[in-house]
């Protein structure tokens, strides 16, 4: 059962997008309706009973499946970690516009699915083949006025990779209408723009796909240390403060702090708290990932050596080397600003 107190925290309306409260990331599953919600259009409404996938493009198969044909390539479950690429995004200086993403819109689920490499393969795509496009029924205007729908394409190695998957469940559960029913892809590791929901039509290209969410938006534009129009793909590293929660009154001795971090590349190795805004750090105590995709959970038991306020910064580490800033990388889209975050408490 859901905890009555929590419930995902709008931040636009029209379209439909909202955060997932802190507390709901504490679990291993973050319920499906506490799971943030991001669309870029309004949500499409439609019969999976009539809902065929086409498979089309550069290969010599051709396909129309319905769901309950799809689900014949067998099934798998894997819990992965979800992110989008604007999270985070209010946090940078000087503000960016766009969906005022703070820091929930991440959440963690167990998908139900089976490998889109098993369809590609039926398909027998082109040598030629260099990327996949996937095409969501949810459509709408753009800023240029143009009616356009949600797609994006992958490289066609990440979409051979036997972890990235065609969905029709979740938490064990259909997929939800604002969560892609009744298909969608996932692909563990990526920022969740990736992860084309209300998914009706795969293409296999053998040129590089050029649509406006993939070359206008989801790119690093003005960012310092990188090329200008990169495409946003793995999630960066990151960390979560999950309690205290900032802003609190504490009066004990010994304050358990707990969060969780991620990566969409190589697996997390330490999370390090500073009290002294940065000048020292101390090391957590970091239990493994919930799954290979999954968030790593942490914890440290911290005794204050003062009273008034104090800030907290947490950052963390990956195995490929990488690790959070202490500032923030500036970019116009306000994409992947995995800043280390800092919550403030009032110790007495």
């Amino acid at each position: 059962m859901k905890d009555q107190a929590l419930e995902l925290q709008a931040v636009t309306h029209d379209p439909f997008n909202a955060e997932t409260p802190f507390p709901a990331l504490k679990k291993t599953f973050t319920e499906t309706d506490l799971f943030y919600v991001r669309n870029h259009f309004d949500v499409p409404r439609i019969n999976a009973a009539q809902h065929q996938l086409k498979l089309n493009g550069a290969i010599d198969n051709p396909l129309d499946i319905s769901i309950d044909k799809l689900k014949t390539f067998g099934a798998s479950n894997k819990l992965v970690v979800m992110e989008c690429a604007g999270n985070g995004r209010t946090r940078m200086t000087p503000a960016i516009s766009g969906t005022p993403w703070n820091l929930g819109a991440v959440s963690q689920a167990e998908f139900t699915g089976t490998s889109l490499r098993n369809l590609l393969i039926e398909t027998r795509p082109s040598n030629d083949a260099v990327e996949v496009k996937f095409t969501g029924a949810d459509k709408g205007k753009i800023h240029t006025g143009e009616i356009n729908s949600y797609a994006r394409s992958l490289p066609f190695d990440v979409a051979m990779h036997p972890d990235t998957m065609l969905i029709w469940e979740m938490n064990g559960q259909p997929l939800t209408d604002q969560h892609g029913f009744p298909l969608r892809l996932i692909v563990p590791g990526w920022y969740g723009m990736a992860s084309v929901k209300w998914l009706q039509e795969i293409t296999v290209l053998t040129q590089p796909f050029e649509g406006f969410f993939q070359t206008q938006e989801y790119v690093y534009i003005g960012e310092e240390g990188t090329v200008d129009n990169t495409p946003v793909t793995s999630m960066r590293v990151r960390s979560i403060i999950l309690e205290p929660e900032s802003g609190t009154k504490l009066e004990e001795d010994q304050i358990q702090i707990t969060g969780v971090a991620w990566t969409g590349v190589g697996e997390i190795t330490n999370i390090d708290l500073s009290f002294n805004e940065g000048q020292n750090w101390v090391a957590t105590k970091l239990s493994p990932a919930d799954s290979g995709y999954g968030m790593a959970r942490w914890e440290y038991v911290w005794r204050p050596e003062r009273k008034g306020l104090v800030t907290i910064i947490a950052r963390a580490f990956d195995s490929k080397g990488n690790e959070q800033p202490l500032e923030s990388r500036w970019n116009k889209g306000g994409y992947g600003n995995n800043v280390s975050q800092r919550i403030t408490l009032s110790i007495s």
